[in-house]
Formats: C-alpha cells, structure tokens, sequence
C-alpha cells in the first residue's frame, strides 16, 4: 500500500478454501467408513434375527406336531382304559356268575352230602417213623373227603367215622389229634372257608365221640398242589 500496489488476498482465499475443502473431505470419508461399518453390523443382526425368527418358526411347528401327537396318544390312552374298564366289569360279572354256579343248592348240598368218604390208610404208622416221631405208632390215617360245597357230616357219616376209630378208641384216647384240612377245588376264599368247616365239624364229632377236646384238637388247613375234593385227614399224635 505504501508503495502504491494492492494486497493479493487470492492466495490466503486458496489456502483457507483448500483447508475447509480437505476437512470436508475427510469428516465425509470418516461419516462414510461410519456408515459402512454400522450398515454391516446393521445386516448381521438382520441376518441373526431372520435366523433366529426362523429357527423359532420351526421349533414352534415341531412342538405343535408334539402336542398332535400327545393329544392323539391321550386320546388312544383314553380309550385303551375305557376299554380296560369295561373289560374288568365284564370280567367280574363272570367271576359273579361262576361264584354262582359254583354253589350248589340246597338239594344238592343234600345230595352230596351223601357222598362223603370216609377212608383209612391201608399202612399203619410204623413204629420208627423217622418224618414225624410224634406220631402214635400203629394208627392209620383216616381221610374223609367232601364233595363240593359240602362241610357237614350226616348221621351215617359220623356211624362211619365212628365205626372207623372205633377199634382203635383205647389206644387213641388221651392222645392229640391233628386234623389238616385240604382246601378243595372251589374259588379260593370259598375253599379256604369250606376247609376250615369242614376242620370244625370232623373236630366236633371228635369231641363227640370221646376222642379229644377243644385243646387237643388241632386244625391245620393247607391248600394242595392236586386240587380236587377238599378232604380232612385225622392223624393222632403223643402229648
């Protein structure tokens, strides 16, 4: 100015408009790498989600082909107990019936009774009897068998019975008498009530017949491999 020329302020323009320029620049290489690095992670998490949503998806039709299939178990499970049910109903209407059946009626428990067998062993204890000691020497086994259904002893059984301890009375009085019962070939409960009837009415007659009292008496009731007739065997033992 001093020397007449104007100052050039062109070049300071430039240098600052240069300046601004490679800011802009830069800030809008670094806001780019921003938006790339943030538009991948952006994709990724997309990526992860669908995945995700996908993976549900399946998982939400594999527990609902489960519950298909619990509901369709349920239902045959369901059924198979109605089934079973009505199976144990018509099972027990049978198991009422044979009961029934099984019990005969009170003309033919008469006629049965009739049928009573009263029988000895044909081989006497020996006298070294090595099974059970106890057992008086000499006696036989008397076996009475009682047809089905049938406990009681008539007037010509009871004759028999009598007849058939009778030659042997000196010898068996003072002994004990042990009666086992066999239960016969009726339901269980029934056979065993039977056989211990039958246990008390063959004592009974015992008793009647001067051979024993209530404490010498024993009645063992047992259930044999070959059922057949319910039977009383009578065997005397040593006090």
């Amino acid at each position: 100015m001093g020397h007449g020329k104007e100052l050039n302020y062109w070049p300071g323009f430039v240098d600052a408009l240069s300046n601004v320029v490679l800011t802009l620049v830069f800030v809008l290489v670094v806001f780019v790498f921003a938006l790339v690095m943030a538009s991948n992670k952006v994709g990724q998490k997309v990526l992860e989600l669908a995945e995700l949503a996908k993976e549900r998806e399946s998982q939400r039709v594999v527990v609902e082909s489960e519950m298909m299939d619990l509901r369709q178990e349920l239902r045959e499970a369901l059924a198979a107990l109605q089934e079973a049910r009505d199976e144990n109903e018509r099972l027990k209407r049978e198991i009422e019936q044979l009961k029934r059946n099984q019990v005969p009626g009170a003309e033919e428990r008469n006629a049965l009774k009739e049928k009573v067998r009263i029988e000895i062993d044909a081989k006497p204890i020996a006298n070294d009897n090595k099974e059970d000691p106890d057992l008086e020497r000499g006696t036989g086994v008397v076996v009475i068998t009682f047809p089905r259904g049938v406990f009681e002893l008539t007037d010509k059984a009871k004759a028999e019975l009598q007849k058939a301890l009778g030659g042997q009375k000196a010898q068996l009085t003072g002994l004990n008498a042990q009666l086992r019962s066999i239960m016969g070939a009726e339901t269980y409960s029934e056979a065993r009530r039977l056989a211990y009837y039958r246990g008390l009415t063959v004592r009974n007659a015992l008793i009647d017949q001067g051979l024993g009292t209530g404490k010498t008496i024993t009645i063992n009731i047992e259930q044999d491999k070959d059922v057949g007739d319910g039977r009383v065997e009578i065997r005397f033992r040593r006090r």
